[in-house]
């Protein structure tokens, strides 16, 4: 397998570094996360299709720790894994299955990792034709929260 490597990117909004206050909701198929920006603003990232997500450590402080630590993984940003060793690995659990089909189960795979404060969120999503991640920027949390709300009770 080629080496992972880690992708910050740019164009998306960045997590303040003091207070981001990041809050996350999921269910069977999708992942929404939330969190203030280091503009100010208050951002929602929805992922509709999100196989598998962690959230919690390591905090900046123990970021070093972090496998992906010096592959690129920097504080308080986000960022895209190239050749996931976690895709790799979720793909051989999954190859029990009497239906698997390798190149099927890579297909569309991404790895994010987003690196606030106090905290780190990885998930696993299925991007494709018509099933992207949706960036939302508002001014407020409670504007945030509110569309949040919505789109969730409405899916």
């Amino acid at each position: 397998m080629t080496e992972e490597r880690v992708k910050l990117l740019s164009d998306w909004p960045q997590p303040d570094g003091g207070a981001p206050m990041p809050e996350v909701f999921a269910d069977d198929s999708s992942l929404w996360i939330m969190y203030l920006t280091a503009t100010g603003s208050c951002v929602v990232i929805h992922f509709p299709l999100c196989s598998v997500f962690t959230f919690g450590s390591p905090n900046d402080e123990a970021l070093p720790g972090h496998p992906l630590y010096g592959k690129g993984l920097q504080f308080y940003s986000v960022h895209r894994v190239e050749n996931s060793s976690w895709i790799s690995m979720l793909e051989r659990r999954n190859s029990v299955h009497p239906a698997h089909d390798r190149k099927r189960f890579l297909e569309d795979k991404q790895h994010y990792v987003f690196t606030f404060h106090d905290s780190t969120l990885e998930c696993v999503v299925m991007e494709g034709k018509f099933w992207k991640p949706e960036i939302k920027e508002f001014a407020t949390a409670s504007e945030a929260r509110k569309y949040c709300a919505i789109k969730r009770i409405g899916e």
